[in-house]
């Protein structure tokens, strides 16, 4: 078990975490609705604007996993929840599609600075037998602020418009941000003291290339399925407002709920499952509950069939990520944990765009049936990609350090050299 100190670092990392995402969950049904009905747009422009938030996310990870390795996890969190608190700011003063696209772009780069230290902060401090278990336990909280905030957001269109929505952003971030500031710091070079090897081996972290900051390789085979199976994720968290009132329901609040409970109901249980029959016995069955999901919600547009396809959804991503997150960590080297973490969210945010500007478009011609087939297809993808995770994992467990570059050796040495 984590010592007392390392156990309260951990609840207020996950205090923190929750504030911010109880803050993206608010915008989930709130951006879709508002760019639809308030300012006009189409579909596809609104899958845009909403999965946008990836594509700054990805700029954002590109760079924040070496400085987070470097300088430390604690700052980069409380820079990130300051700048989803500040986009809801931006928000409230706002009123055009392109505003909304630049507040948006700020919350993926803050979500994404956030996330990734945090992430970092409990893998440092989780026993590494426990790995999974916890960084398990640290997503629940994610998943709690994607129910609770539709509902509230719904609440809050309904009473007193959007711009309340916009305002409940600041609030839950800058929460978040509080909680921050009373974190230890458990990486980089300011917390070698603190954290031990761990913090030795961060602060002796060198520079890496833009190539490995992308697609560093402990991350590549699990990030592909994630790819695969993420874009189903961003689609749902993008159009399930729409698709509600298109099967009859007043609002999405219910929709995301049942998704959200699944998750959190299941993933406290994912560490423990993969950790006892293993990863692989935990990724085959989640990637299947995906895809078949996503082909319920292409082929049956009632509102039963879609609680139990999102319950199914719900229950199959809840799995598939902390199991497929806890190999990226368990095969990256120490000095290079924040970078290969970073490097396995870059993957999702590759396929955010199709998720949602891609969906949108093909809503637009051909509707929801086309646009989660589509999906489903990604998905079953995502279960031939499990083969090389499959095959990274019988192979040996040790972190793959892998040789760096040596320094580039002048072609001509000075004539006092030659001379001698």
């Amino acid at each position: 078990m984590l010592a007392v100190r390392s156990q309260r670092a951990f609840l207020f990392v996950c205090a923190a975490t929750f504030g911010t995402y109880m803050a993206q969950g608010l915008l989930y049904p709130a951006l879709p609705l508002y760019l639809t009905t308030e300012l006009g747009t189409t579909k596809a422009m609104a899958g845009l604007v909403v999965s946008s938030l990836s594509i700054a996310g990805l700029s954002g990870r590109v760079w924040a996993g070496p400085v987070i390795d470097r300088r430390g996890r604690k700052p980069v969190i409380l820079a990130g929840t300051a700048l989803v608190a500040a986009s809801g700011v931006g928000l409230a003063l706002v009123g055009s599609v392109a505003g909304v696209l630049a507040m948006r772009l700020l919350q993926g780069l803050g979500g994404a600075l956030g996330y990734s230290a945090a992430a970092a902060m409990v893998a440092d401090l989780a026993p590494p037998e426990q790995r999974t278990r916890y960084l398990a336990r640290f997503g629940v909280f994610f998943y709690v602020g994607f129910a609770l905030g539709p509902w509230l957001a719904e609440a809050l269109i309904g009473s007193f418009g959007f711009t309340s929505v916009w305002w409940a952003v600041v609030a839950f971030a800058g929460a978040g941000a509080v909680v921050a500031s009373t974190l230890p710091e458990t990486g980089g070079s300011a917390g070698t003291a603190a954290a031990g090897t761990a913090g030795t081996a961060a602060a002796a972290a060198a520079r890496v290339g833009i190539r490995r900051r992308m697609f560093h390789p402990a991350a590549v085979p699990a990030g592909i399925v994630f790819l695969c199976v993420g874009v189903g994720w961003t689609a749902i968290s993008s159009f399930l407002a729409l698709y509600a009132r298109e099967i009859g329901l007043g609002s999405s609040d219910g929709l995301f709920i049942v998704l959200s409970i699944t998750v959190v109901a299941i993933r406290p249980f994912a560490g423990n499952l993969a950790e006892r029959f293993g990863k692989i016995a935990v990724l085959v069955p989640s990637v299947a509950l995906c895809t078949i999901a996503m082909t319920v919600l292409a082929a049956v547009r009632a509102p039963l069939p879609t609680y139990v396809a999102l319950a199914m959804y719900g229950a199959g991503f809840s799995a598939l990520f902390p199991v497929l997150f806890s190999i990226v960590v368990d095969r990256a080297p120490d000095r290079e944990r924040a970078t290969a973490m970073s490097s396995f969210n870059v993957f999702f945010d590759i396929g955010a765009p199709i998720g949602g500007y891609g969906v949108g478009a093909l809503v637009d011609v051909g509707g929801f049936g086309l646009g989660f087939g589509v999906m489903a297809v990604f998905a079953a993808a995502g279960g031939l990609a499990l083969l090389n995770v499959a095959r990274s994992e019988s192979e040996d467990d040790a972190p793959l350090d892998f040789p760096r570059r040596p320094p580039r050796q002048p072609r001509n040495p000075p004539r006092r050299q030659q001379a001698a």
